[in-house]
């Protein structure tokens, strides 16, 4: 999930989630200077062909798996080949703190959930804390905050290593109590909800926005690619 699109004066709300190669450091800069928390969006589960870095990726044999459903040009990474390619996440680190982001998000760090017949590599829970230990003693060493990005089922393990969790449409997936171990170590948990994965004409936004309350989740509701005018929030 990345935001896109992005108006030209950033939106008065607590923590703004942004793409990290394209948004300016000029933008994060007047974001925070509203008093909000910026979230510098990467990608460390998957290589994203139009990104610059993604020949680095592309060039080491083997690395790069199955295409990731429903976006094109988005392949997985095995994730347990990660010294090898650890500089090149390292780089898009030290970006997100040049840009002076505060936080930042790890995409697709959930891809061992999704199975080998889909990304193409037999991939573990255990692949993936060992691979993002790895980010987020990097990302802390430049001093940004990682925040989780779904794997929920593997909260508890991971919440010493994160200052906050991120799902996608845990109330359609009724998973939004995952959130439980970041909610009791006084840390925030935030969702998407996209109402166009949901079974046509069943979404209920005030159902939806009763759900994250009672677990403590702040959530928005938008589209998938979130390229359009400020989304809907839940307000408690």
């Amino acid at each position: 999930m990345q935001n896109q699109g992005l108006p030209a004066t950033p939106p008065a709300v607590a923590y703004l989630d942004v793409d990290g190669f394209d948004t300016a450091a000029a933008y994060v800069a007047l974001a925070k200077s509203r008093g909000t928390r910026t979230i510098c969006y990467l990608d460390v589960g998957s290589a994203e062909s139009n990104r610059p870095d993604y020949a680095s990726l592309s060039a080491i044999s083997g690395l790069l798996g199955n295409s990731y459903p429903g976006f094109a040009g988005e392949r997985y990474i095995d994730i347990r080949r990660y010294p090898e390619f650890i500089q090149v996440m390292d780089d898009r680190l030290r970006m997100c703190r040049d840009k002076g982001f505060d936080h930042v998000e790890f995409d697709v760090m959930d891809a061992f959930e999704d199975g080998a017949a889909t990304t193409g590599f037999d991939l573990t829970e255990q692949d993936m804390i060992a691979y993002v230990t790895a980010l987020s003693t990097r990302a802390r060493g430049y001093g940004l905050k990682p925040v989780q990005k779904n794997a929920g089922g593997s909260s508890a393990k991971l919440v010493p290593l994160f200052d906050a969790i991120l799902f996608e449409g845990c109330v359609l997936g009724d998973f939004c109590a995952d959130s439980a171990p970041y909610v009791a170590a006084g840390k925030p948990a935030f969702n998407a909800e996209y109402p166009e994965e949901w079974p046509a004409g069943t979404f209920d936004r005030a159902r939806t926005c009763s759900i994250s309350a009672n677990a403590a989740v702040s959530t928005i509701i938008t589209v998938v690619d979130l390229d359009r005018p400020a989304p809907d929030r839940c307000v408690p």
